[in-house]
């Protein structure tokens, strides 16, 4: 019978580590970088379009 070294892993000897991104820490995290980074653009798009529409219609 072929054994393809399935049964042979163990946490104890640390042969799985949990992935991080799965956790909702690690999501709010991501969350919150995207917003934060979403609401910097749209700031910084509304000052360019202001000040270039400022100073083509003065």
């Amino acid at each position: 019978m072929k054994n393809s070294g399935f049964n042979n892993w163990s946490i104890d000897k640390g042969d799985y580590k949990r992935d991080e991104t799965t956790t909702w820490t690690f999501q709010r995290k991501l969350i919150r970088k995207r917003r934060i980074k979403k609401t910097a653009l749209i700031i910084l798009y509304t000052i360019t379009v202001s000040v270039i529409s400022y100073i083509i219609f003065s």
